[in-house]
């Protein structure tokens, strides 16, 4: 059976209601309870089982799209041809094909897209929710990687003893494994690596762990983008017959969101930081006195609300509060949860992200860094289901002006 064909004719599905068609059923983790009575059916290990491309998965709280990005320049400098599918979007050879949909997508999107490019590596961020959701079946990776553990998504995993379970159980098989942590125990097929201060029981074989970046000249601000670098590089070093020196980053221009500068004078950068976590390695990066504007998600985990205000509260030296993507929350209500956590630095309350910005702009002269920080590169923000279109860049440079 020639997949390609099939898959290039739009003659296979993973949506019954499109079986009437005589098309060929996809089944998968994600449609099996609808399709109980499909007797005839393709799965996702089908469509995989011969394909050439190399499958390179990157999990991890913070830190997985600029590794991503990192690791697709270093394997496409080494002239291979290199896919990354993640939070930004889709892209070939750092070139943006297709927009964002979730971090991780369904598998048959992965595996159009697979098909359609025909990569020699594959890059792709791997939520705890595609884990969790089997987003990833048929996939045979060729390499893993973890970046780091901290408090998110708790309002799906209800647990940070869950959350890691879904973390620790992408580590269990013998593929490559480079992870960010610090050796605690060897136990012979298992190793205890802990990660932010929580162990982790990963298979030994193929397990590689950075204790320490290695690499210290990185064309990106902020000193925690040294151990994403080095994640990337030592998993290039791995699949290719390059070593660390064969690199060069002359070349890389950033990734879009992350530690980006809007403006140097005043300094105002953008990102996606909004974990306390994420957040207390951008605030800390920078020096001086630092004004910092951020809020938090709608309908999401609460309870890292007050965390992130106590991040900000400690690294700031003025805060601005405001929306995120409220979703069906009230703005109001987010904020108040967040303002719990600040008990001395001053701060002021501007829930139009529009006008929390400006302000910021105006008062950016009175800093040596401003950052405004939770949605990075995102180009809307999320109000109970309706998408408005909005950007944090574009917003800083129309009051720049």
């Amino acid at each position: 059976m020639n997949y390609e064909e099939l898959i290039n004719k739009n003659a296979i599905t993973d949506n019954t209601k499109e079986l009437i068609n005589n098309k060929i059923f996809l089944k998968t983790a994600q449609n099996e309870k609808y399709s109980q009575n499909i007797s005839s059916f393709l799965t996702p290990k089908d469509l995989l089982n011969n394909i050439k491309t190399k499958f390179i998965g990157i999990t991890g709280t913070n830190g997985k799209t600029t590794t991503a990005f990192v690791l697709g320049f270093l394997l496409n400098q080494a002239g291979f041809n290199v896919a990354v599918q993640g939070t930004e979007g889709f892209f070939v050879n750092g070139e943006k094909r297709e927009d964002k949909t979730l971090t991780t997508p369904s598998i048959f999107t992965t595996i159009k897209r697979v098909y359609k490019y025909k990569p020699d590596f594959f890059i792709m961020e791997v939520s705890s929710h595609a884990i969790a959701q089997n987003r990833i079946e048929g996939i045979d990776f060729t390499a893993k990687i973890l970046t780091s553990f901290s408090q998110d998504h708790l309002d799906y995993h209800k647990s940070m003893k869950e959350y890691k379970k879904i973390k620790e159980g992408f580590f269990q098989d013998e593929t490559l494994k480079i992870v960010n942590g610090q050796w605690k125990m060897d136990n012979g097929r298992f190793s205890i690596i802990t990660v932010s201060g929580y162990d982790f029981k990963i298979n030994s074989k193929n397990l590689y762990v950075l204790e320490k970046s290695i690499v210290n000249d990185i064309p990106m601000a902020g000193e925690f983008n040294k151990m994403n670098f080095s994640l990337a590089l030592k998993t290039a070093e791995n699949l290719t017959s390059l070593s660390l020196n064969n690199f060069l980053f002359d070349n890389f221009k950033g990734v879009p969101g992350r530690m980006e500068i809007v403006s140097i004078n005043p300094l105002i950068i953008i990102d996606f930081a909004h974990t306390p976590d994420g957040m207390q390695k951008v605030i800390s990066s920078l020096k001086g006195k630092k004004l910092v504007v951020f809020g938090a998600g709608g309908d999401r985990d609460k309870g890292k609300r007050v965390k992130m205000g106590e991040v900000a509260d400690k690294l700031a030296d003025y805060i601005i509060l405001t929306n995120d993507n409220p979703r069906c929350e009230k703005p109001e209500d987010i904020v108040s949860d967040i303002k719990s956590g600040i008990k001395k630095t001053p701060f002021e309350i501007i829930l139009d992200r529009k006008e929390a910005i400006k302000r910021a702009v105006e008062l950016s002269k009175n800093f040596d860094a401003t950052l405004i920080l939770g949605k990075g590169d995102e180009k809307y923000i999320e109000q109970c289901r309706e998408k408005i279109p909005f950007s944090d860049r574009e917003t800083v440079k129309n009051f720049l002006i």
